[in-house]
């Protein structure tokens, strides 16, 4: 049964794997969105048992293989756009904004004024300066952003973006380009006004991965419906022990 067992936990990853290839690729035109990569590792054998009104011990599996995911924290590419409310992160780092889930960071740098004039993302959820307060900013006058996140107007300053890196560790995608979990780190980015970053996803390197996992995946499945009619042939054989 060890065959079984194998291939029923390497496709169980290899969908897992499918699923995070098809997510990666279906956001790869997104602003700022970071590639979740996945690895396969090993997990030990262990005893199969039975429950239910007769329970008891069926056997032991060998080892199998599962899937681990992590955040992909590479710099992404930088496209320019006419909106100097737009801003991207040149190298690491990300924006640190407000959301109904909690504090949580983002690299999609499509910000806008809302009704009271406060620095919004694309979803709503306020931007944050380094004092963890949302930016109010004066919609008759034109904003200037340095490097360092340092916002102008009228020639005076009036608000500095909370910026952070962050360690891939423990990080998570909360869905809409947003993150949370990981350690922050010093920012060593650099910002750039009437820009957005693009995803890191590499589109040629994921259908890459997307036919290999297709193709394991299916190989997978022979090895399992062929273990399968071999052990039903021989429990009806009375020779499964």
């Amino acid at each position: 049964m060890d065959a079984l067992y194998i291939g029923a936990s390497g496709m169980l990853a290899q969908n897992q794997s499918l699923a995070l290839i098809a997510d990666n690729l279906a956001n790869s035109q997104s602003p700022g969105y970071l590639a979740t990569v996945g690895t396969f590792v090993a997990f030990p054998s262990g005893t199969v048992l039975r429950t239910g009104p007769l329970p008891g011990v069926i056997g032991q599996s060998s080892a199998g293989v599962a899937l681990t995911s992590e955040i992909n924290t590479r710099a992404s590419d930088i496209e320019p756009t006419a909106n100097p409310l737009d801003f991207a992160i040149n190298g690491p780092g990300f924006f640190v904004v407000n959301t109904p889930k909690g504090l949580a960071y983002t690299r999609d740098g499509q910000f806008s004024l809302d009704a009271n004039g406060r620095l919004v993302t694309s979803r709503g959820d306020y931007v944050l300066d380094q004092a963890g307060k949302p930016i109010a900013l004066n919609p008759a006058l034109p904003v200037s952003v340095n490097s360092a996140g340092v916002i102008t107007q009228g020639g005076k300053v009036v608000a500095t973006l909370a910026l952070t890196n962050l360690s891939p560790v423990n990080l998570k995608a909360i869905g809409n380009n947003l993150y949370q979990g990981g350690a922050r780190l010093p920012f060593t980015g650099q910002v750039e006004q009437s820009a957005l970053n693009t995803s890191n996803v590499n589109l040629s390197e994921a259908m890459v991965q997307l036919i290999d996992a297709e193709s394991r995946y299916q190989s997978l499945t022979d090895v399992v419906n062929e273990e399968s009619k071999r052990l039903s042939t021989a429990a009806t054989l009375g020779m499964l022990t």
